[in-house]
């Protein structure tokens, strides 16, 4: 967890006390369970996709603090989850990424976070606006390169990652194979 991503959560969290106490400690229960999670659950090996996604929504749901649109985030979950399980914390330097290098929080759909689960694969996409700021560089660099060698650690020939940038978004696709591609 980065620190920026901490401190911003805690400056909102504290912000909300005066003015929705109620919302304020549903907030401070997501970043509770986010630190229990990167304490506890993601030094397995492997861990339940259910307990990864809900790591992931409790994030996203702590990015929303950030915005007033509630459209500019939109996060979906097909499939069944029962009985898979995943290295943890494998999604979410893309999602952090996304919120990193998205542009305007106003514009709907600026960040897409979905996961479509079958029983033969996990696909993962994420994808967002990008901000004008940013270079117009090919994707990649250390991050992707890293992310890279984990994954080919972690599912050596059975994943797939497309990384790119296309018409003004930053788009990822990587899919787990469950059996050998």
């Amino acid at each position: 967890m980065s620190p920026h991503f901490l401190f911003n959560t805690i400056n909102n969290i504290d912000v909300l006390i005066g003015k929705d106490p109620e919302r304020a400690s549903s907030y401070l229960n997501k970043l509770s369970g986010i630190m229990r999670f990167m304490l506890y659950e993601a030094k397995d090996e492997h861990i339940p996709l259910s307990k990864e996604l809900l790591y992931i929504e409790r994030y996203i749901e702590l990015q929303r603090i950030r915005s007033a649109n509630q459209h500019f985030i939109q996060y979906s979950v097909e499939g069944d989850m029962v009985h898979r399980e995943i290295a943890p914390m494998l999604f979410i330097p893309f999602i952090e990424n996304a919120f990193k290098h998205s542009g305007d929080t106003k514009a709907n759909n600026g960040i897409v976070v979905k996961f479509v689960i079958s029983p033969d694969k996990l696909d993962f996409y994420c994808e967002n606006k990008i901000a004008p700021s940013l270079s117009t560089d090919e994707p990649g660099g250390v991050g992707n390169d890293l992310i890279q060698k984990r994954l080919s650690l972690l599912y050596p020939g059975k994943h797939r990652l497309v990384s790119e940038k296309q018409e003004g978004f930053y788009k990822v696709h990587l899919t787990i194979f469950s059996h050998e591609n």
